[in-house]
């Protein structure tokens, strides 16, 4: 098995952009992508496939449009669609689902296609393929990074593995990926373009299978993931206060400001006391109160003088 996360944090993650911001398909109509769009969010912000269906949420996916707060046409008769987070964020917590921040772990996905007459192969990292965009937009709809197999991997003995069942050398590959689990699908071709897909997931303590469509693999992963990483303790919030140091000019003060302010667990920031070098803020954070002090570490940009009294000093 892979990995041995905290619940809570990712063993290796990556931040997603904006988890209420989502592409759909666009047929004309604004009301069928702004709804689409939001059982995308949806399913994206908790992990569940039936989030967007439960009584308490099924209301923000029949009034969509009220919580749309921006939209543009994108290539392929498609449309990307924000929402209002805070506004979706509040209702998620007063359902009483866990929520799943942005950090988000990686996973490799080792992808065998059987398209029929032995016309097999594994998709690869630069793989141009049809079926390779149908996993990275599902991937992308539930807000997991994915890596591919590249040139430096024996791709015929890969594909092999993936065929046979015995996936430890595709699982323990992982960790050179950066990846903190490993997605395995075996995909035989039912009719043109339509594949039947065997897939396996393991990573973060958990593991699991399904079988569906291409799609089918990006979902597994992410309902697994939540079950380990989404909190019921989201909803939670407190106000903390950071003292930075090194504040001797208002350039300095605004990059603080910014500093705290982009952090994914802060809601909002005040200033709370000046001094001749120092600024002390009042910081609202959602979810675990030592979320801040990890954000704080993970972006680097504030240096720890006590992390345990949350003092930093303002790198240059």
């Amino acid at each position: 098995m892979l990995a041995f996360a905290v619940p809570g944090q990712p063993a290796i993650a990556e931040p997603v952009g904006d988890l209420y911001s989502v592409t759909v398909p666009y047929s004309g109509d604004n009301d069928i992508a702004f709804r689409q769009a939001m059982r995308d969010v949806l399913t994206r912000v908790t992990g569940r496939a039936d989030a967007p269906d439960l009584p308490n949420l099924a209301p923000l996916v029949s009034q969509a449009s009220r919580y749309v707060t921006s939209f543009r046409r994108a290539a392929g008769n498609q449309l990307t669609v924000s929402f209002d987070g805070p506004a979706i964020e509040n209702a998620v917590d007063a359902s009483g689902l866990a929520s799943w921040g942005n950090e988000r772990p990686v996973t490799l996905v080792w992808l065998a296609l059987d398209r029929g007459g032995n016309r097999r192969a594994l998709v690869s990292a630069s793989d141009t393929s049809a079926e390779k965009g149908r996993v990275d937009a599902s991937a992308a709809r539930h807000g997991l990074p994915l890596a591919w197999p590249d040139a430096g991997d024996d791709l015929v003995r890969a594909m092999q593995q993936a065929w046979s069942g015995n996936h430890d050398a595709l699982i323990d590959a992982a960790r050179r990926y950066g990846a903190d689990g490993v997605l395995i699908g075996r995909a035989r071709q039912s009719t043109e373009g339509s594949y039947e897909v065997e897939w396996s997931f393991s990573g973060s303590g958990t593991s699991g299978g399904s079988t569906g469509d291409l799609e089918a693999g990006a979902a597994l992963a992410a309902e697994r993931y939540a079950g380990v990483y989404a909190s019921q303790g989201a909803a939670q919030r407190s106000e903390q206060t950071v003292t930075v140091t090194g504040i001797a000019t208002l350039e300095s003060y605004a990059a603080a400001l910014r500093t705290l302010a982009k952090l994914a667990p802060v809601r909002g920031v005040a200033v709370d006391e000046v001094s001749s070098d120092s600024v002390s803020f009042r910081v609202n954070v959602r979810g675990d109160p030592e979320a801040l002090s990890q954000a704080i570490l993970r972006d680097g940009r504030l240096v720890p003088i006590d992390a345990a009294r949350l003092i930093y000093s303002l790198s240059p």
